[in-house]
């Protein structure tokens, strides 16, 4: 949970932890009776080495695929701090990515030296990584970036403009999700599928080039079946090419007219898209 430690002179023969004294923000204004619940959770902490600012979970709910996350942001930097802007990812039992989101903390201000603040963090739907039901040993955590991405989004000028930041990072949490491609490797992995009013169907899909090279992409056979493993549409879409940089994904979004769709009542609690020769006679 720790997100940064500072270089500070080893203590021979000391305790090497020091405790954090809790610290209410003027931003909120809570009641004697939340003060006194801040209180308790702060007690039960464990203490934490001298230059250190981590996060802990204090309260978890999901509210109709929305979280609420209530955490303690400890600063244990024999100076105060202001933090700007941070990821944050919340994880289930199994260490799973379940949302991730980055937050401005501007209203928070400083934060005073050995000082334990609570504050809440709201992730929407889009920033759902998992619709799984979560247990009471999840974690929250700063998310370092201190990797280089192997393999980044790559977004058309139009996507660029038209997806919001928190669709961006849902995007982006997604790739991190997926197993590595293979260095010969090119695929296609739904993200999103609907029918539109018209009954035509909409599939939102991330296209994956693992290799060193450009890929341009004329024509792409696609077919999408169900939970079942019926077919549910397919069709040929042409394209103008669409380039796939080395070593990126990019998202893309194909409509099948409703004449394609073969079947309109669908399970689509489970899906899968994917390339697939077929003669016209077969549509």
């Amino acid at each position: 949970m720790e997100l940064s430690t500072l270089n500070t002179e080893e203590k021979l023969h000391q305790d090497p932890t020091v405790e954090t004294k809790l610290h209410f923000t003027d931003q909120w204004d809570m009641s004697s009776k939340d003060r006194y619940v801040y209180q308790y959770h702060h007690r039960k902490l464990p203490k934490l080495q001298e230059g250190q600012l981590s996060i802990s979970g204090i309260k978890y709910l999901d509210i109709d695929g929305e979280l609420l996350v209530e955490a303690f942001i400890r600063n244990t930097v024999p100076q105060a701090l202001t933090i700007q802007e941070v990821n944050l990812i919340v994880l289930d039992e199994n260490d799973q990515p379940v949302a991730k989101k980055r937050f401005s903390l501007d209203q928070l201000g400083e934060r005073p030296p050995f000082s334990c603040t609570p504050w809440r963090f709201f992730f929407t739907a889009n920033d759902r990584l998992s619709d799984a039901a979560v247990s009471d040993q999840w974690k929250i955590l700063f998310e370092l970036n201190t990797k280089s991405k192997e393999e980044v989004l790559d977004l058309e000028p139009d996507w660029e403009d038209s997806l919001t930041e928190e669709k961006k990072a849902h995007l982006e949490g997604l790739l991190e999700k997926l197993p590595k491609l293979g260095p010969k490797e090119v695929n296609i992995c739904g993200v999103e599928i609907k029918f539109l009013d018209n009954q035509s169907l909409e599939a939102t899909v991330l296209i994956r080039n693992g290799t060193s090279q450009e890929v341009n992409i004329t024509q792409l056979p696609l077919t999408v079946d169900d939970a079942s493993g019926e077919v549910v549409c397919q069709g040929q879409f042409k394209l103008a090419p669409l380039t796939i940089k080395p070593k990126s994904a990019k998202p893309w979004t194909f409509v099948y007219p409703a004449n394609l769709v073969l079947n309109h009542n669908p399970d689509l609690s489970k899906w899968r898209i994917f390339v697939k020769e077929y003669n016209k006679e077969d549509i």
